[in-house]
């Protein structure tokens, strides 16, 4: 029995069932800590092991043109996925890493700084700061979700 929801994904129909569930619990996680929801435009997937890893780069390369690469690769979809007013524009597939069993993230698209302000320190129990040399953000966290969200400064 798999205990990951989504796992292993295995054409581009359950990518997309994958991408839409991402989007759909970001977005009531948000509604939930901060009672605002946000626009999505980039979200990644997580992979669970090196086989659905290698199956899941295929497919992502078959729904957009490489954009870039942090932790996994990333494309820019041919055709954006519409989930609600969203439109997914950036789709990454995150390699594996057994200190993320969530089926995925997304970062909204908000202003950092006002956020930051507004929110952080009033959410202590599910917004975290997370420090990078070269960018800030914020993490949603919420154990009854298996989604993250973010909030990046740049």
């Amino acid at each position: 029995m798999n205990q990951y929801r989504f796992s292993p994904i295995q054409d581009k129909e359950e990518l997309v069932d994958a991408v839409r569930y991402v989007a759909t619990e970001t977005t009531r996680l948000a509604e939930k800590v901060i009672g605002e929801s946000f626009p999505i435009k980039s979200l990644t997937i997580f992979s669970h092991d090196q086989s659905e890893y290698e199956s899941l780069i295929e497919i992502l390369f078959e729904v957009g043109r490489p954009y870039n690469e942090n932790n996994g690769p990333r494309v820019e979809l041919f055709e954006p996925i519409r989930i609600g007013n969203n439109s997914i524009k950036y789709l990454r597939i995150r390699k594996p890493d057994a200190e993320r069993p969530q089926v995925g993230c997304n970062d909204f698209e908000t202003d950092y700084e006002l956020f930051k302000s507004g929110y952080l320190s009033q959410n202590q129990e599910t917004l975290f700061l997370i420090k990078r040399p070269e960018y800030e953000m914020i993490e949603f966290r919420d154990l009854s979700f298996d989604v993250l969200a973010y909030v990046v400064s740049s």
